[in-house]
């Protein structure tokens, strides 16, 4: 590793370069310093070397301080057996006292001294001629034997006894304590002085740069993409340095690229949002001018007033305009045509369809004002398969609609219906009081469908030769009818969102018929929206009820019908 320059390694900003990081962001985002940790790793490592380094030292210390020990109580045992030669030969007991406890006194390290003569045994068997002994404490012993002689006038030598002594090797423990002491404290400083020196290097070297380093790429991420590091070195660092630098420069210009590049699609979608809110505001304007158009080709619930007893209607498109609509027609000799149509799609298209559907309507009673409502139906299917034949080589392209069409007569006091799967519901109450009960306490208000033939007019599957059937209807005092739309029976709601249904529309007419037919259309709309709760409205809604009585029809026209029967299909 290249060592030239302690600080060669800086950070500098470029001009108009933004915020730089802080030594507290860096410890905040790696928590403790790497020196920190270096170091207590440093140290680790050397007091882990010391410790082996004192024990393997005591070790071998202690192992000399024994020897020594030992090799002077040999010495010792030498003397001591020459000087006792001819006091045990002559069982001279005080002077072998004598001289052993000289010794001890001499000597702390003796523990015990045994004199055996011979006499009493070779090798120290039997009981010792002198024995003395102190406490031995909790340090080893060592044990030395030598053999007690004394010479003869021709020099040969006579074994006269046998000297024991044990010595105590505290001494030499406490001398390998003392001889360490002094290198414990020279390894500690050393050490030290080791430590201290490789953290100074490594902090200038590595750890230094590496903070720089740090600091930079906080820089970077807080959003100064112009730092750079400057660099004089060619190790490891100063190739990292050199790939920081690249990495800086090349996040720069790509955010300088990005920021334009974001620049110009942020003011492209402004312009298309302006574009797109023009466009919109003018759909939404021209929908709805269309809605004021669609309302204008339905009826007037006044004008129905007046040539009916009672009248209510309930038109709800889905959207601003929708795909059903509403019909009342005034024929000759006071007849009337009312009913509803149900027109495929919604929203713009179904808007199309009904203003097709209600122009070729005039034009077939424009040829046949007199004809019954199923020659009407008739005629209206063949012609709008006729105006919509030219999208029929489009699969996707298919519609029609469903309608239910009264042609009421009250000159003859009936009305004639016929529907293309929209029926007519019929409410009886004669002779029953605003609760539904009769005279005699019983129950007997009817609902009653007549139903319309279970063909659509217009599609491609739809019969071009079907013939519609008529029914006749009578009217009555207390008779009231209904057309709807399927966009009324099938919303969903209640809890488990099933459709409206037929049985609780039926429930619905026999609840509210006691009230005025005026008061009904917020009646009923109380009660869709009641079932509906907060569920999305899925089909156009069109509803109309209407009651008109023979009196009245006679009234208007100066002759009575005939009586009212009900016919059904």
């Amino acid at each position: 590793m290249s060592v030239t320059g302690w600080d060669d390694t800086e950070s500098y900003t470029l001009r108009g370069s933004g915020p730089r990081g802080t030594d507290e962001d860096a410890v905040r985002a790696g928590g403790s310093s790497l020196l920190t940790r270096v170091i207590l790793m440093i140290v680790g490592c050397t007091l882990l070397v010391g410790m082996v380094a004192m024990g393997v030292s005591s070790v071998l210390v202690g192992r000399q301080q024994r020897e020594a020990v030992t090799h002077r109580a040999m010495l010792v045992g030498t003397l001591q057996a020459s000087a006792m030669g001819q006091a045990v030969w002559e069982f001279d007991t005080r002077a072998v006292e004598g001289m052993i406890r000289g010794l001890m006194a001499e000597d702390p390290a003796v523990r015990s001294v045994k004199v055996w003569a011979a006499s009493g045994g070779r090798g120290g068997h039997g009981e010792p001629l002198v024995a003395l002994e102190r406490p031995a404490g909790r340090a080893e012993l060592t044990t030395v034997e030598r053999q007690i002689a004394i010479s003869g006038s021709g020099g040969e030598r006579t074994m006269v006894g046998l000297l024991r002594l044990t010595y105590s090797l505290e001494e030499a423990e406490s001398a390998t304590m003392t001889a360490l002491a002094p290198m414990a404290g020279l390894v500690f400083f050393s050490l030290l002085a080791v430590i201290g020196m490789i953290s100074i290097l490594l902090n200038r070297l590595v750890l230094a740069p590496l903070a720089r380093l740090t600091r930079s790429a906080g820089a970077i991420a807080a959003g100064d993409y112009r730092v750079r590091l400057r660099n004089r070195r060619a190790d490891e660092i100063g190739q990292l340095t050199v790939a920081f630098n690249h990495m800086a420069e090349t996040v720069h210009d790509y955010t300088e690229r990005l920021e334009q590049r974001v620049a110009e699609r942020t003011e492209e979608l402004r312009q298309s949002n302006e574009q797109l809110a023009v466009v919109n505001r003018q759909v939404m304007d021209s929908i709805q001018y269309a809605s004021l158009l669609q309302s204008a080709i339905l009826p007037d619930e006044r004008e129905m007033a007046k040539r009916l007893d009672g009248v209510c209607v309930l038109w709800r498109p889905r959207d601003v305009v929708g795909g059903d609509f509403h019909i009342f027609r005034e024929l000759e000799d006071g007849r009337f045509l009312i009913g509803v149509a149900d027109c495929s799609g919604h929203g713009v298209p179904g808007a199309f369809m009904t203003m097709t559907v209600s122009a070729i309507l005039d034009h077939v009673l424009s040829d046949t004002p007199d004809s019954d409502p199923a020659a009407i139906l008739g005629r209206l299917n063949r012609m709008v398969r006729s105006a919509l034949a030219r999208g029929r080589d489009n699969p996707r392209f298919d519609n029609g609609l469903d309608i239910g069409l009264c042609l009421v007569r009250p000159d003859r006091g009936d009305l004639l219906f016929a529907g293309g799967r929209i029926g007519l519901h019929i409410v009886d109450t004669q002779g029953v009081d605003t609760q539904g009960v009769d005279d005699q306490g019983r129950g007997t208000a009817s609902v009653s469908e007549v139903k319309g033939d279970a063909e659509s007019l217009g599609y491609r599957r739809s019969d071009i030769g079907h013939r519609f059937t008529t029914h006749r209807v009578e009217l009555a005092p207390c008779r009231s009818f209904y057309l709807t739309t399927d966009g009324f029976l099938d919303q969903a709601g209640g809890a488990r969102g099933f459709g409206f249904g037929n049985r609780r529309f039926n429930a619905m007419l026999l609840e509210h018929e006691g009230i005025p037919m005026a008061d009904r259309k917020a009646a009923f709309a109380q009660a869709l929206a009641d079932h509906q709760g907060d569920r999305a409205q899925r089909d156009d809604i069109t509803l109309i009820g209407f009651s008109l009585s023979p009196a009245s029809a006679a009234a208007g026209f100066g002759a009575a019908g005939p009586s009212s029967q009900f016919i059904h299909p």
